[in-house]
């Protein structure tokens, strides 16, 4: 349900960005929006410790899960901390506007200053998220994704009323989130029946440290994954803007618009084999057939989808780009691949979520990131989708196949 709302707001979303600053504007638009995608902290691994401790806590005080909140908590604060001021230092040397390459403009120092800080006060509040996965309420996570895309396209329409530079529809995108997290964590704190607000606010006092849990083996390997899926595909925009101009970033990032909604849908549909799984592997484990059949719906239902994506890519995205920009077919197509190799792995590696599991994940998606950084930079000569196809090539050798040949093995 949320998915077409999602995909129509961002849409016009971009639309009213590049009609409100032109293209060039809307690649720095893209460029800075997407950097968070780039740090392996959005969550250190809450998510993974958070769900482990809901499946094996059956305590009346839920000890384990309260450690396992604080101690996410306060990593995630200290973490947001440290962007925050590394953001500023940064914009302070001028160091952004290099970093941004040809995308850059005047002025982009102090947007992505602005953006640094906000995204680090919000990552704590996204704490909240990772608890909706834990107990298996995903369905309020996804209902808070389409109001965040409905707020952020009303706060990005508010600043192009008001003739607004670039730099304040970016800081409008970042401002949306963290009102969506704090949103997230209220709820989610009524759902796990914990002050979860209260909670995240003391977790940096001496006291609270001691009620924490050790998480480090579920939290530092999924981190690990975690950055090496942002080294793999938020780096193709910085490698266009370096490789080829504006124009190939601002046609990437116009496809993306459409991979972004359907891998969504992907997760969304693999977040509850999570938990299942997590209960699961405790008792009798998973049978082989089961998880052969479910390969196979999260295989069919990409097919479905790539087949829309390549249909309406093209027409949409052109439009959306007020025909400055072709987007071409073959764009749309390798994103259809893309999103069909993830979707096969998708059951795999929701099963591979315990400690070993987790290690392994992260060397095979190390592996993937470092081979499609490498060939992405001479595939991005191609144009817009060299980098997709080096994306899809890297994530079938090295993490596809691996995945299935250990999860298959081990059910």
């Amino acid at each position: 349900m949320m998915l077409p709302v999602t995909a129509v707001t961002n849409l016009v979303l971009v639309h009213t960005v590049v009609g409100a600053v032109g293209v060039s504007g809307y690649a720095l638009f893209a460029l800075v929006t997407t950097l968070p995608a780039m740090l392996p902290v959005t969550d250190l691994g809450a998510g993974a410790a958070l769900t482990d401790a809901v499946a094996r806590d059956t305590s009346c005080e839920q000890r384990l899960v309260r450690g396992a909140v604080l101690s996410s908590a306060r990593n995630l604060m200290y973490a947001g901390a440290v962007i925050a001021a590394a953001g500023v230092i940064m914009a302070l040397l001028g160091v952004w506007e290099r970093a941004l390459g040809d995308a850059a403009q005047p002025g982009t120092d102090l947007a992505v200053a602005v953006a640094s800080v906000l995204f680090g006060c919000s990552m704590p509040l996204g704490l909240g998220k990772s608890v909706l996965l834990a107990v298996n309420r995903n369905e309020v996570s996804f209902l808070l994704q389409g109001a965040g895309s409905v707020l952020q396209l009303v706060l990005v329409l508010f600043a192009v009323g008001l003739d607004a530079p670039t730099s304040v529809c970016i800081s409008a995108v970042f401002l949306s989130q963290s009102i969506v997290n704090a949103a997230g964590v209220v709820l989610a704190g009524r759902c796990l029946g914990m002050p979860l607000l209260g909670m995240i606010l003391r977790s940096v006092r001496g006291r609270a440290s001691s009620g924490g849990v050790p998480i480090a083996h579920l939290a530092l390997p999924m981190t690990i994954t975690t950055a090496a899926v942002a080294v793999a595909y938020s780096t193709d925009r910085l490698v266009l803007s370096h490789t080829a101009d504006a124009m190939a970033v601002a046609g990437y990032s116009a496809g993306a618009q459409f991979f972004a909604p359907a891998s969504s849908l992907l997760s969304a549909a693999g977040l509850p084999l999570w938990a299942m799984f997590a209960r699961r592997r405790g008792s009798y484990g998973t049978p082989r057939r089961q998880l052969a059949w479910l390969t196979g719906y999260f295989a069919a239902g990409s097919l479905v989808m790539g087949v829309g994506i390549v249909v309406l890519g093209p027409l949409a995205g052109t439009w959306m780009m007020h025909e400055q920009i072709r987007v071409g077919t073959e764009l749309m197509v390798v994103f259809a691949m893309l999103l069909f190799v993830q979707a096969v792995a998708c059951p795999a590696n929701m099963w591979m979520t315990d400690a070993a599991g987790l290690r392994f994940k992260a060397i095979t998606f190390s592996l993937m990131a470092v081979v499609n950084l490498a060939v992405s930079i001479p595939l991005a000569r191609l144009g817009p989708e060299g980098p997709v196809i080096g994306s899809v090539v890297s994530y079938a050798v090295l993490v596809l196949v691996p995945t299935l040949l250990r999860a298959f093995r081990r059910t």
